[in-house]
């Protein structure tokens, strides 16, 4: 699944809606997650496709060949089993593995993912560092007893915010740095909403100070124009 630039603006987008919807103090809406089975009084709040991949090393067989004949073929012999040798421990050195696309639904006590093998659980309970990048569309989650995840993709946002909300109070959220830029659009929408307001309330309360005034007092610059007109005509 090839995801292009509007697909990541908007998952973009509505991460960022859904960070300033619960920093207003709203929450979050469960959703029905088809033909996934929850556990009593479990909720699921996101199901979307991610990328999946899981960080870990592997041991990799190598085997030199052994050659015998001229120095020439003893050398090139040699050599090819130093390259396979660093082939082979390139291949097992810890990185990211099991890259492929995944369900990946989000309730509020675990993340699911449906990867080819079946569906693997990462339960909330297990998690000891939670690592958000929406701006470039990447979560790391780590564990105390399993390998290391990262899920990328437009949805990441929405995905980061929802989960951050289930694990951490609004102005713990507001501190994650990798809602840095998030927090910093929500602060000046709500300095540009509290100016708006202000300046409603001063238009109404000065549109009020006129309705309340008394009928000498609003026809007093009528009768002063007429004063100087006159007094202009005269002269």
């Amino acid at each position: 699944m090839a995801w292009g630039p509007q697909e990541h603006q908007d998952g973009l987008t509505a991460g960022g809606n859904l960070f300033r919807h619960l920093m207003s103090g709203g929450e979050l809406n469960p959703l029905h997650a088809g033909g996934v089975v929850l556990r009593r009084g479990e909720r699921a709040y996101a199901d979307l496709p991610l990328e999946y991949s899981r960080f870990y090393g592997t041991a990799v067989q190598h085997q030199s060949v052994v050659a015998i004949g001229s120095p020439a073929l003893m050398l090139g012999t040699m050599a090819g089993n130093v390259i396979a040798r660093k082939r082979a421990e390139s291949a097992a050195a810890p990185q990211w593995r099991e890259h492929q696309i995944a369900r990946t639904v989000l309730t509020d006590q675990r993340i699911m993912i449906a990867v080819r093998t079946g569906w693997l659980m990462f339960w909330h309970g297990g998690l000891v560092e939670f690592v958000p990048t929406p701006d470039t569309f990447t979560m790391v989650l780590s564990y105390a007893d399993t390998e290391p995840v990262m899920l990328r993709g437009p949805g990441v946002p929405w995905v980061a915010v929802s989960m951050a909300s289930l694990l951490y109070d609004a102005e713990q959220m507001s501190r994650i740095p990798g809602f840095a830029s998030m927090a910093a659009w929500y602060r000046s929408q709500t300095e540009r909403e509290y100016q708006l307001n202000r300046q409603r309330e001063l238009e109404a309360s000065a549109a009020s100070a006129h309705d309340q005034a008394s009928p000498a007092q609003q026809g007093l610059p009528v009768i002063q124009a007429k004063v100087q007109e006159a007094s202009d005509e005269s002269s």
